[in-house]
């Protein structure tokens, strides 16, 4: 739903929407020919092997790192080799070569996939040796680790897509995203992105991890990045924010007033908005208070009342659905509370109607207003919640400012726009 204005600098925001299937509009080839590859470097070399001397009667043994026993875990470092490639539509499109400071070797590259011409571009490593790769016993606990800096100004984004691929030619992508950035920036300092493992959609795409060829980075926009190594490394960090319901068994009034939730702990969103879920057997409950200058303003009608001061609440009604798909499910709802003085109503996009059973009510604050809203599962078509059950879940924030839109603010997906297309940006609830 978002809507910004294409130049060079919201460039970025476009490419944070787009879903996973767009990336690889055009597939390398699964067999590459080596005579096409663009590749300009001082130093490319097949790699080199070395092995420590031993006694005949030694006990100690080499030792080779691995993580569950998993050792093919270097990608690049250094120098490039016949496992490395580049798209081959031109060197206007992309150039890359390996250059040297008093520290390392690093690979630049420089891209401009804006030029005519330039319809797929990228580049890919077929580490260890173009070996198949038996990931399906550690993709659960790697992240692949770049290593990287850049050559001007600060970037918080990277317009890059990561694609893992079969020998069969089977392919999962995962787009870039500031969460996966371990500094607040990519600045002149080597700076670690790592792209979990665990979100890219292996299953959906019939991803064979037992006979992995190679990993895929496409490129969009223009830019110039330098990477000093790409390795696999573990991951354990929960990328995915949690919220919970209230534990207690509260008595809901839906009158706006925020007493009934006195024992009940409230997310923050960036902002300093707060929101507090409950449920019962056959209901959910919501309250919100929303910091806003221009309180309750909101005009439009049905499915455009995302353009005014609104309230977007998205979850699964189904705790077995992937958390890692970029569709919607029919047990995934959509609902926007049109917070309005005038004409508040709550509408389903899932269905494409307003939720008239819905109860809600809204009071101002010295610095913006409260909402509570009761929602009866039956008018949704969901089945009765259990505790313990984990649901997909997001919230988005609409501010308005002169009868329009400024600010939409998103609990777990901030960064990255299109939650309300792709489930793998929501965060998790959790019913206590």
């Amino acid at each position: 739903m978002a809507h910004s204005t294409l130049n060079i600098v919201s460039f970025i925001l476009l490419f944070s929407f787009i879903g996973a299937n767009s990336f690889a509009q055009k597939k390398p080839d699964r067999n590459i020919d080596m005579k096409e590859i663009v590749v300009k470097s001082d130093k490319i070399e097949k790699r080199k092997f070395k092995f420590k001397k031993v006694g005949l009667y030694d006990s100690e043994e080499a030792e080779e790192y691995n993580i569950r026993g998993y050792n093919q875990l270097l990608i690049f470092e250094e120098a490039l080799t016949d496992e490395f490639w580049m798209s081959s539509e031109g060197t206007d499109c992309i150039s890359g070569n390996i250059k040297n400071d008093e520290e390392s070797s690093y690979l630049s590259l420089e891209w401009n996939e804006m030029k005519e011409d330039c319809a797929w571009v990228g580049f890919g490593f077929g580490w260890s040796s173009w070996l198949g790769k038996d990931l399906l016993y550690v993709a659960d606990t790697l992240a692949i680790e770049l290593m990287i800096r850049s050559t001007g100004e600060d970037l918080s984004n990277l317009p890059w897509a990561f694609g893992i691929e079969d020998y069969a030619g089977e392919q999962a992508w995962l787009g870039y995203n500031k969460k996966f950035l371990r500094a607040e920036k990519i600045s002149s300092e080597w700076t670690k992105v790592e792209m979990p493992l665990p979100y890219f959609p292996f299953d959906e795409n019939d991803v064979n991890l037992r006979n992995v060829k190679q990993l895929l980075i496409q490129v969009f926009a223009t830019g110039i990045i330098e990477i000093k190594s790409i390795r696999l490394v573990p991951f354990s960090r929960q990328l995915k924010k949690q919220a919970s319901t209230s534990s207690n068994d509260l008595a809901i009034s839906i009158d706006g007033n925020l007493d009934d939730w006195a024992a009940t702990s409230f997310d923050t969103l960036e902002g300093a908005h707060e929101f507090a879920v409950h449920y019962t057997e056959d209901s959910l409950f919501f309250a919100f208070n929303i910091k806003d200058e221009t309180p309750m303003e909101n005009a439009h009608q049905k499915g455009d009342l995302w353009q005014g001061d609104a309230i977007e609440i998205a979850f699964s009604t189904n705790p077995s659905a992937d958390p890692k798909r970029n569709y919607l499910l029919f047990s995934d709802k959509h609902l926007g509370l049109n917070c309005s003085n005038e004409n508040p109503y709550l509408w389903s996009w899932t269905e494409d109607k307003a939720v008239t059973s819905a109860d809600f009510k809204f009071k101002k604050t010295a610095n913006g207003y409260i909402a509570e809203v009761g929602i009866p599962l039956a008018s949704l078509s969901a089945s009765t919640f259990k505790k313990g059950d984990k649901l997909g879940f997001e919230i988005a924030i609409d501010l308005n400012k002169e009868k329009i839109r400024k600010e939409q603010i998103r609990w777990n997906s901030n960064h990255e726009e299109g939650f309300n297309l792709s489930p793998q940006k929501w965060g998790e609830l959790i019913l206590k």
